[in-house]
């Protein structure tokens, strides 16, 4: 029977996809391989594509 990951912050939730753009920044500052940081800036692209996804998401819920 497999067992179910645990995460300490779910990784499909607003706090998760927050940590996941922060990460994904930080690690894009750092990389001085130009293949990598194309790679990387792709990555940070999609997690703040959802960000803001999941920020409006709760902008309207606040609204309402």
């Amino acid at each position: 029977m497999p067992e179910t990951k645990r995460y300490a912050i779910d990784p499909d939730s607003l706090e998760g996809c927050r940590v996941r753009v922060s990460f994904h920044f930080r690690e894009l500052q750092r990389e001085t391989n130009p293949i990598v940081r194309a790679n990387i800036a792709q990555y940070l692209a999609e997690a703040t594509a959802d960000l803001a996804l999941l920020e409006a998401e709760e902008a309207r819920k606040i609204a309402m």
